[in-house]
């Protein structure tokens, strides 16, 4: 895996993007290995060690994400 440059530290170097809440490895756009787009930013870029917008993708952050893009619909079919 060839590192983003802003990765300058090797020892704590760790790959953010595939944990973070804005990343989204797009494999329709055959990127290939390591790269992907990240949301926050609107680019593609190589997976980043160091990012000043990470966030943890915890289950309830993508679940009040997919909220905010997709709606409640399946709450309100269940309801009925």
């Amino acid at each position: 895996m060839t590192y983003h440059s802003t990765c300058t530290n090797a020892k704590r170097q760790r790959l953010l993007c595939p944990a973070c809440l804005h990343w989204d490895p797009r494999p329709e756009d055959a990127a290939g290995p390591g790269l992907g787009y990240c949301v926050r930013r609107d680019i593609v870029t190589r997976i980043r060690c160091e990012c000043e917008l990470f966030e943890e993708a915890t289950p309830t952050r993508v679940e009040a994400k997919n909220r905010t893009i997709y709606g409640t619909i399946g709450e309100e079919e269940e309801e009925e």
